[in-house]
């Protein structure tokens, strides 16, 4: 199970190796946190809900590149930039958790910078069960320069395949190039150098236990 803050995060960390798992027959079940309507604070008069459907529709499209079914796509309703463990979405998340008992789970890396993704990392070691094993995977590590901190004795890394990587940057794609009425990403603008990061052909994965 991979438990993403925002539409998009699941893709720009983990998009590789969901490729790889489906390629398996393994496809992973995908959790998103938020319907990541706070991509426009700020920028425009574009509507909430207007956003978390172009955004629910673009993880539809991300999936259908990596090849994961709708049916592994499980999407909350935290608010964007507001996830905390007490909210009545954590009940969600843990009766979703008991229900599929995932192996193993997936959450963002402590490094990430933005609250949402931190905050989705400690809900889910609270509510976890222990027999899952949890792993980090990384998004906004690349941009927050975190390296000298990083715990590389438990750390592993998918190489992707020529196929896989170009499967991820379609999935990337999906999500980053279609624009909303005001001009820009439905996903916000996001840094060139955070995206260029992450259209590396490796993910860093790190063992949390």
């Amino acid at each position: 199970m991979i438990v993403a803050p925002h539409p998009d995060d699941e893709i720009i960390g983990c998009g590789g190796l969901i490729a790889h798992l489906v390629k398996e027959n393994k496809a992973p079940h995908v959790v998103i946190m938020t319907g990541g309507e706070g991509s426009h604070h700020g920028c425009c008069d574009t509507s909430s809900g207007d956003i978390v459907a172009a955004r629910r529709r673009l993880t539809r499209n991300a999936a259908a590149i990596v090849g994961l079914p709708i049916e592994n796509i499980h999407e909350l309703n935290y608010p964007d930039g507001g996830i905390s463990m007490n909210n009545t979405e954590t009940d969600r998340l843990k009766a979703l958790i008991d229900e599929l008992q995932p192996d193993t789970i997936l959450v963002p890396h402590w490094g990430e910078g933005w609250s949402d993704h931190i905050q989705t990392a400690e809900i889910v070691k609270q509510i976890a069960p222990h027999s899952a094993k949890l792993w980090m995977y990384c998004v906004w590590v690349w941009y927050y320069n975190v390296w000298r901190d990083l715990d590389w004795k438990n750390a592993a890394q998918l190489c992707m395949t020529p196929a896989e990587h170009r499967i991820k940057l379609d999935a990337m794609d999906a999500y980053i190039r279609p624009l909303a009425p005001c001009g820009k990403p439905w996903s916000g603008v996001l840094p060139k150098v955070f995206v260029k990061a992450n259209k590396w052909n490796r993910e860093l994965y790190f063992s949390l236990k």
